[in-house]
């Protein structure tokens, strides 16, 4: 049985931008992040923790300033080869798959390093899994940072062209009106660089969380894709569509996201079959604008450490651990979409 209220954990990242937290919030209400490094939260997420829709989690404590020592040394390298500091997104263009959320020109010291900390097969000072995973995190958290600060720029430019030929035609032809629409919202492909680097690298954070959840949710549909490509018995237990961001930081979600989690719970902690339970899609959805889609799929019989591990190819004694676990006897992930 679980313990605790079951509570998604957002994977395989931890860093999460305001448009992606607003709609996992507006699915689940409150949710959890992962965290590698403690007091070293990205200020962007606070105001998300502070409102109580994150809760901050760092399953592996300890080694802080050797990892951040570790961490700044290999910066100070990325700059002294690079003409710019720190992690470009300009430079992600020249990404190659065994980058460790560095631009290719750093990847022959730096990857084949922090791969081998990773898998455990390196020698120096470094060698400790876990240690090097929380490494790689942090990279790929300031990357994801400064992704999001990069749309961000790129966002208010487009606004500010729209201002500037409003102000100059004064007038509504084809061009002037097809500026004013409000751009698609384009998935953030930087998230998907790196995925199985990522997907490791988490996973090994989580085997270190006692408490897990049953429940994991995503942004990304390659990250899905990718840990089932593994279960082909896994099922996609729950469609929903039309859920509005709009009302992601009121009450008016709470009913339904409340009734979602029991339905949930019990699919998590209950031995699986096709006739379980019904899906929700009776729920009383409010409407509002922004609206985003949420779908759940179901691995059964597989708890968390080893659907991860068995995901991730990760061999670990945690991948042997008697079912049922803190996280529950079956998986499910969750994928939202804006």
């Amino acid at each position: 049985m679980l313990t605790n209220p079951m509570k998604p954990i957002y994977f395989p990242y931890t860093y999460i931008s305001n448009p992606v937290a607003e709609a996992v919030a507006a699915c689940f209400g409150r949710f959890t992040v992962y965290q590698p490094l403690a007091d070293k939260l990205p200020l962007p997420m606070q105001p998300w923790v502070d409102n109580g829709v994150i809760d901050i989690r760092i399953p592996v404590r300890g080694d802080n300033r050797e990892l951040e020592s570790a961490a700044e040394n290999y910066l100070n390298w990325a700059n002294m080869h690079t003409a710019s500091a720190g992690i470009n997104p300009a430079a992600l263009k020249t990404l190659k798959a065994s980058a460790p959320l560095l631009n290719a020109s750093l990847s022959s010291q730096i990857v084949a390093d922090v791969k081998k900390q990773i898998s455990g097969t390196s020698t120096n000072k470094y060698s400790d899994p876990a240690l090097a995973s929380r490494i790689f995190l942090y990279f790929a958290q300031k990357f994801d940072q400064q992704s999001q600060e990069l749309d961000h720029v790129l966002e208010e430019s487009r606004k500010k062209e729209q201002d500037l030929l409003q102000d100059l035609k004064m007038e509504e032809d084809d061009p002037a009106t097809e500026l004013k629409k409000e751009p698609g919202r384009l998935p953030n492909l930087n998230s998907d660089y790196l995925i199985s680097g990522r997907l490791e690298a988490w996973t090994r954070i989580l085997l270190s969380d006692r408490e897990p959840s049953g429940l994991f949710v995503t942004h990304s549909t390659a990250v899905l894709e990718q840990m089932l490509d593994s279960f082909p018995t896994a099922e996609k237990i729950l469609d929903v569509e039309a859920i509005p961001r709009s009302a992601a930081t009121t009450a008016e979600l709470a009913p339904w996201q409340e009734q979602l989690m029991l339905y949930l719970s019990d699919l998590v902690e209950n031995k699986w079959s096709t006739a379980s339970g019904e899906p929700v899609a009776g729920f009383d959805i409010p409407t509002g604008k922004n609206p985003v889609s949420l779908k759940i799929y179901l691995v059964p019989d597989q708890n968390p450490p080893q659907f991860f591990c068995r995901g991730t190819g990760i061999q670990s004694p945690e991948s042997d651990r008697t079912r049922p676990t803190a996280g529950g006897r079956n998986t499910l992930l969750g994928l939202v979409e804006l």
